[in-house]
């Protein structure tokens, strides 16, 4: 995981995130939040700040009860930094709300089953878009981790717009362990 030991959670932080998550693995989840959230000046940070967690699920598997998959949800609304010259929220947007949220899933599954909830790094990010959102259209973030394994895991995610109830855009994000680099 991202360096978050001088990052404290303020009072209060998960206490209205629903989901039957343990506690444990919904102050991880939102302690990654909080570091994109606070991670400076750099590409984003507006956009994370805007991030609500909502929810935090293990479930069993629909096709498969004996295994588990994560479900987090989070809630957001399109400011203007958002937005293309069109007036609409901006591809690269999207996939950067991709990228980060499809991210919690693999953090809480693989906290919940003992490891450090370490998702590693990105690998392969693919992202549709269906419809436009535009200017203070509330948005609603489904993602559920698809696979974990030793050196891979994958997640989904689906951005619906709650204002006028239709798929704004769906995900896919295959996270590896990230390489050790050789010290000379």
């Amino acid at each position: 995981m991202y360096n978050s030991k001088n990052l404290e959670l303020p009072p209060g932080a998960i206490e209205e995130v629903t989901g039957n998550a343990s506690r444990a693995t919904k102050e991880l989840v939102a302690l990654w939040l909080l570091y994109i959230r606070s991670a400076g000046g750099g590409f984003g940070v507006r956009t994370g700040k805007s991030l609500k967690l909502v929810e935090i699920s293990i479930l069993p598997k629909v096709d498969e009860p004996k295994r588990q998959e994560a479900r987090v949800v989070l809630e957001m609304t399109v400011t203007e930094d958002m937005l293309n010259l069109a007036g609409n929220l901006h591809g690269a947007c999207i996939t950067y709300i991709v990228d980060i949220c499809s991210t919690l899933p693999i953090i809480a599954i693989l906290h919940a089953q003992g490891g450090s909830g370490d998702p590693g790094v990105s690998q392969q990010i693919d992202t549709t878009f269906h419809a436009p959102a535009t200017l203070g259209d509330k948005l609603k973030l489904i993602t559920t981790s698809t696979t974990v394994g030793g050196r891979t895991a994958s997640a989904r995610i689906d951005l619906w717009d709650t204002t006028h109830h239709r798929l704004v855009a769906s995900g896919t994000q295959i996270k590896m362990e990230a390489s050790r680099t050789a010290k000379l």
